[in-house]
């Protein structure tokens, strides 16, 4: 009897096993230490999936199975997958498109940044720099930026506005007023930019402030950051012959950036 017993315990125990390494033939971690409640089931296949691509088990490149195929592997309806995949997706962690399995991205690395003696953020490594320009010189106006720059609050502003990236990703949004036409084309469209050619380029000084608040929904989906992420943020006001001539509004991500003060030495 006793031995008859133990033939079906090892019986069960193979078949479990079986059916462990059956759910295990995808690579993505259950054992993500987040709470899964039966309202947010999303979350927590964001959280494995987040976990698998973060640690490197899923590599950049690697596309996913479709959203029917790991919903059956997950235990979720496919619209649980899409939903989870929106997150990873708002975070930058993943590419959707439709009709297409979705794709694995690099992570977006740390970084430092330095925070200048002329109050403007720039990357310790430049290599892999670039941005995404929003706004180039656009007529527009500002409730801090024209009373930062001692305007009339119905004054017209020239606007632009980047999302600046490294290798690609990500790491700070960038908003320039200022009361004279932004002129700077091409490559040097950046918000830096102005600063190097242009009337802007004469500014002799400036003042600066600086501090950390929560994202808003429009900063995390430009910065690819996930809900109730961090930034920083820098207000600089520059003046040519004690006149304010810019304003120059940074947002720059918490999560991924360090930022050092003064000139790399």
């Amino acid at each position: 009897m006793q031995l008859r017993q133990m033939m079906h315990a090892v019986g069960d125990h193979v078949k479990e096993e079986v059916q462990r390494m059956s759910r295990e033939l995808w690579r993505v971690r259950q054992d993500v230490p987040m709470p899964m409640t039966p309202h947010h089931p999303h979350e927590q296949v964001a959280a494995a999936l987040r976990a698998d691509i973060l640690s490197g088990r899923l590599a950049p490149g690697e596309k996913l199975p479709g959203q029917r195929e790991l919903g059956e592997k997950l235990g979720v309806a496919p619209n649980t997958v899409a939903q989870a995949l929106r997150l990873l997706e708002e975070e930058g962690l993943v590419e959707t498109a439709p009709r297409r399995r979705s794709r694995v991205l690099q992570p977006a690395i740390a970084m430092e940044v330095r925070l200048g003696e002329d109050g403007l953020v720039r990357p310790a490594d430049t290599d892999g720099s670039g941005h995404n320009d929003l706004v180039r010189g656009d007529p527009g106006t500002d409730t801090a930026a024209v009373e930062a720059l001692g305007l009339a609050p119905t004054a017209a502003l020239s606007v632009r506005q980047a999302v600046l990236l490294q290798a690609g990703a990500p790491w700070a949004l960038q908003i320039l007023f200022t009361p004279d036409a932004i002129t700077a084309a091409g490559p040097e469209a950046a918000t830096m930019a102005p600063f190097t050619v242009g009337p802007l380029r004469r500014e002799d000084s400036h003042t600066s402030t600086w501090g950390a608040r929560p994202a808003t929904a429009e900063e995390r989906a430009l910065l690819k950051s996930k809900a109730g992420a961090t930034v920083f943020e820098i207000r600089r006001v520059g003046f040519t012959d004690e006149r304010a001539t810019s304003y120059l509004f940074t947002v720059v991500r918490a999560d991924r950036v360090t930022i050092r003060i003064g000139n790399a030495g």
